[in-house]
């Protein structure tokens, strides 16, 4: 896996992309001709988070989830910009326990991690947002290697008076370790391994265990089969390691 990233350091990484117009991958929201908030591109996959170890922050974070909202008109009146004066939340209808959700400008307190509260996301012209998505080891273990899902839906609180959304269901999971196989050919040594949809590898070799670890090739997109990779021969002994990170 990844080294553990401090929670500054993520907070410090989204001051940088809240500044952004609209992020690629953003889910956006917007409201419906009969005046229902709703919400498009929406996560079809897991989403990866990575170990942290810093102040509360104990377990498996990451603020890749983003929200923002929708600018133009739609000709077919599917999503349109938000009406002036919604205030949009993110209203928790069911959450698995050890999973919350925390805003990036106050990192410490837990907004939701129950049935009924809500995360507050923005307002009309003001959306883009970032939220904090936490599992936290003390309550799931620190060897945890499953999923955590939370129903969600968006409630405008505002003057506009647009309705509840309908429910969306999100999946996150921690990174997880990798392991490698090694098969010889005519050609050489081919290395193997499982890959997972939204995780990247990095094949890593080194002249004994304790390294020094040098990166050998491009990063691999994780595709949920098997991948390979064939190393360059930099000496007769070489060991390798393959390297997880979240590619959402």
């Amino acid at each position: 896996m990844m080294r553990a990233i401090p929670i500054l350091s993520l907070w410090a990484v989204l001051g940088l992309v809240s500044a952004r117009a609209q992020h690629a991958g953003d889910i956006l929201i917007g409201q419906t001709a009969t005046g229902a908030l709703g919400a498009a591109n929406l996560p079809e996959r897991t989403i990866f988070l990575s170990p942290v170890s810093s102040g509360p922050f104990r377990g498996w974070s990451s603020t890749v989830l983003g929200f923002d909202g929708i600018l133009d008109t739609n000709a077919a009146n599917v999503l349109n910009p938000l009406s002036a004066g919604a205030n949009v939340f993110l209203e928790v209808v069911s959450i698995e326990a050890g999973l919350s959700l925390r805003s990036f400008t106050a990192p410490a307190t837990v907004f939701a991690d129950d049935v009924g509260e809500r995360l507050r996301i923005g307002s009309t012209g003001n959306l883009h947002n970032h939220p904090i998505i936490f599992i936290d080891s003390a309550v799931v273990g620190t060897d945890f290697t499953g999923q955590r899902s939370v129903i969600l839906r968006l409630v405008d609180t505002g003057t506009a008076g647009l309705r509840s959304s309908t429910d969306y269901a999100m999946t996150f999971s921690p990174v997880l370790p990798t392991s490698l196989s090694i098969r010889r050919t005519a050609e050489g040594a081919i290395i193997s391994f499982e890959t997972s949809a939204g995780l990247g590898y990095q094949i890593q070799a080194a002249p004994n265990p304790a390294g020094p670890w040098v990166s050998e090739g491009s990063p691999i997109a994780g595709t949920g089969v098997m991948a390979e990779f064939a190393p360059i021969a930099t000496s007769s002994n070489s060991f390798f390691r393959v390297r997880s990170f979240p590619d959402n």
